[in-house]
């Protein structure tokens, strides 16, 4: 699920894309350039609701839109235009300009354990909030050794759930968030590990 924040850039929206006003105080805000035609970082990690802002220093206007359609900024001003978005779900967001296909980049997010125990079981959020039309989430786990992962949680609106097999061991767990509208997913977050006895 994504928030969109444009200033001096197109407030064109598609899929989960939707605008918002400007994120409030304490509120993480993290930064990505636009310069020499490429991206920089080219991966960047941030929390889940946290807000990544790409300001364009090139002289040719450029745009931050998904490989598979949750997300497009429109045109970013040239000279220092900016776009913001806000990602509040888990995976791992790739990203091109579509003007110089050429220019790639990721937003990658993680899944939170939100409490619990290795004896109870844990809490897991894959998102900050129930997900938006056309838009889903998948959430698996494997133990951690094992090299297949089984499905906790397939095309759920939910924003969380709980961990508890019923055998004991280490596992780890991952998401990631789908355009149901194309049909389409994003790349899987990275694993955490997490201990059942």
């Amino acid at each position: 699920m994504y928030r969109t924040l444009v200033a001096l850039a197109a407030a064109a929206t598609v899929g989960s894309l939707s605008l918002s006003a400007p994120a409030t105080a304490g509120v993480s805000t993290d930064t990505v350039s636009i310069s020499s035609f490429s991206f920089a970082p080219e991966a960047l990690r941030v929390a889940q609701g946290a807000t990544v802002t790409w300001t364009n220093l090139d002289p040719t206007l450029h745009t931050v839109t998904s490989d598979v359609g949750l997300f497009d900024t429109g045109d970013i001003a040239a000279g220092g235009g900016t776009a913001s978005l806000t990602f509040d779900s888990a995976g791992r967001f790739r990203y091109h300009c579509m003007h110089h296909s050429f220019m790639r980049a990721s937003v990658v997010v993680p899944l939170v354990v939100d409490g619990g125990s290795a004896a109870d079981g844990w809490k897991l959020r894959w998102a900050t909030g129930a997900a938006p039309d056309g838009v889903a989430y998948d959430v698996q786990f494997r133990k951690a050794d094992a090299k297949t992962w089984r499905n906790l949680r397939q095309d759920t609106t939910h924003a969380g759930g709980k961990l508890n097999p019923s055998a004991p061991g280490d596992y780890v767990v991952r998401a990631r968030t789908s355009n149901t509208a194309l049909g389409e997913e994003s790349g899987w977050s990275p694993k955490v590990p997490l201990t059942i006895s």
